[in-house]
């Protein structure tokens, strides 16, 4: 006999409140876009134009947008300093390395939570998890995969999710992310 019942991942889909939201609603709050909690960062050297978060862990495989490279080779012809993030033994050195750039680009991960946090333009790419449960904070931008309802919260990897989103809608936004920037440092 079939069930009527929608999935977990069904409902995750179907919804579009953010976690905050959600977190706060539990509590009987209602959420006003209350920031982070940062701690203290550990300076690092890294730093420059844009930073790219190109890993993804074990779970998420898809979330490793096939792209970066060519992201990063079109970002450094316009002259831009493009840093991939390093992997740092704490939290503290990786945070200070987001905040040393002008914009985060990424999925949906530790890094972009930290470019929420410190108010560092984003560009977030969702290839297969909720774009709806995160909070952009007005310095979000997001880049939502067409084949995104066909690889919502599918662990493994496949290669179509990797490659739905394309180099020039990314760059697009990156470049949107550095002119909002420039106009925001720069104010006539």
């Amino acid at each position: 006999m079939r069930s009527w019942a929608p999935t977990p991942d069904r409902l995750k889909f179907q919804n579009r409140k953010t976690y905050q939201d959600l977190i706060f609603g539990g509590l009987g709050l209602s959420f006003a876009g209350e920031r982070y909690l940062l701690p203290q960062s550990i300076e690092t050297r890294l730093s420059g134009d844009i930073a790219i978060a190109a890993d993804a862990g074990p779970v998420w495989l898809t979330k490793k947008w096939a792209y970066y490279s060519e992201l990063q080779e079109a970002l450094e012809a316009q002259g831009l300093i493009v840093n991939v993030l390093p992997k740092r033994s704490s939290f503290l050195e990786h945070l200070s390395d987001v905040q040393n750039h002008k914009c985060l680009v990424g999925g949906d991960s530790l890094p972009m939570h930290f470019a929420l946090g410190a108010a560092t333009p984003c560009v977030t790419l969702f290839t297969c998890t909720s774009p709806w449960k995160i909070y952009g904070y007005g310095v979000q931008r997001q880049i939502v995969s067409p084949l995104l309802e066909e690889f919502f919260y599918k662990r493994g990897y496949d290669e179509r999710a990797t490659r739905a989103i394309t180099v020039h809608e990314v760059l697009s936004a990156v470049m949107a992310e550095l002119e909002a920037w420039g106009r925001a440092a720069n104010p006539r």
